[in-house]
């Protein structure tokens, strides 16, 4: 799907995902806060640099996620891209501050070589052809800094609960799913260090209280989502 494909959804994207995650019992900015808290505790080791970082959102949507950004990473400044112009029109009327939303279709990101010191994205890959993986996790790969970190999350195939979330999306017709050990081979072609592939979210709201030993299923693939953590070493 393109990012003109895009545009119609842009008023309506949290209402989407709402309704179709509903059998989660959690809304649309609990994953975001979710993602975000995931990818700080990781890196909580160079806390020394949190404050000062430059960050990457590729795939920004309608720019939710910058919001979280900002709270989890305070001083930071944060670029926010996407090939949807209505999406990022939507993004800009919120006036965040320390945020540059960016509306950008190429293969090219108009950043420079080694601009960020951390690159997040979520759920974007599934929108983009497989062939076109590479091309764009090469340019990643470029504009991330030595010792950079790159977090991807996306849906888990194996999951049949976000399988069926993903059938009932209107912007999902024609995704193509991706698997992490086609991802991590992929990250790690371009460039990264694969760090931890980890899934996430086993329990939907009502067995809540169970979340509490989700830290110790990391590496089971049954999570509704999972992450790729990748390190620019070379």
């Amino acid at each position: 799907m393109s990012g003109a494909d895009f545009d119609k959804y842009a008023g309506d994207y949290r209402d989407i995902i709402n309704r179709v995650s509903k059998i989660s019992g959690e809304q649309f900015e609990f994953f975001i806060q979710l993602r975000v808290g995931l990818m700080k505790e990781r890196l909580a080791e160079k806390s020394g640099r949190l404050d000062a970082m430059r960050i990457l959102d590729f795939g920004c949507g309608t720019g939710t996620t910058e919001m979280y950004l900002k709270n989890f990473f305070p001083g930071a400044l944060i670029y926010a891209l996407d090939s949807s112009a209505e999406s990022i029109c939507v993004a800009r009327k919120m006036s965040l501050g320390d945020v540059t939303f960016v509306h950008s279709e190429g293969f090219e990101l108009p950043f420079p070589d080694g601009f960020f010191d951390l690159i997040y994205s979520n759920g974007t890959y599934h929108h983009i052809e497989p062939a076109h993986h590479g091309k764009f996790l090469r340019e990643m790969y470029r504009v991330c800094r030595y010792g950079g970190d790159f977090f991807i999350f996306e849906n888990n195939p194996r999951n049949p609960l976000m399988m069926r979330a993903m059938k009932n999306n209107p912007f999902d017709a024609g995704a193509i799913v991706v698997y992490p050990q086609w991802l991590r081979e992929m990250t790690g072609s371009a460039g990264f260090a694969c760090k931890e592939i980890g899934y996430y979210f086993f329990f939907p709201r009502i067995l809540s209280s169970l979340r509490r030993v989700e830290k110790w299923l990391r590496k089971i693939p049954l999570g509704a989502q999972y992450f790729i953590w990748g390190i620019k070493t070379g």
